[in-house]
């Protein structure tokens, strides 16, 4: 993981990123990152990565 890069505070069971999920959608090169409390959320395995 690179340095500005943290495991996010919850699980991919515990909140779900995608449409109408209530998170500004962010095109990251070929997906789709969600805006969340000002950080950067992307999908990585069974958690987030923050951004």
């Amino acid at each position: 993981m690179a340095e500005t890069e943290s495991r996010a505070e919850h699980t991919l069971e515990q909140h779900t990123h995608g449409e109408n999920c209530g998170h500004e959608a962010v095109q990251h090169d070929d997906h789709v990152d969600y805006l969340h409390d000002g950080h950067k959320h992307a999908a990585h395995e069974d958690h987030y990565d923050e951004h």
